[in-house]
């Protein structure tokens, strides 16, 4: 399927980023911002790593199903 994007949205996008860029410029310009903004991106990245750890923790665990509630179904289906 192809999305076509209308020329108003795409010249809100080239205007978008323009700003972004320039934004960005003016962060690595001024020193203090630019090391600041170096240091924050870290702190997310471990951030980011432990939220990622966890969700492969809950991912790689198989389902338990209960011993009982297995037992009580096959008694069910013997009754019928």
């Amino acid at each position: 399927m192809v999305v076509r994007i209308s020329a108003e949205d795409k010249q809100w996008q080239r205007e978008d980023d323009a700003r972004t860029l320039a934004r960005a410029e003016e962060i690595i310009a001024n020193k203090s911002r630019h090391t600041g903004a170096i240091k924050e991106a870290k702190k997310m990245v471990k951030d980011e790593e432990k939220r990622a750890a966890a969700m492969k923790k809950v991912a790689s665990k198989k389902k338990v199903v209960k011993k009982r509630a297995v037992k009580k179904r096959a008694v069910k289906k013997r009754k019928r």
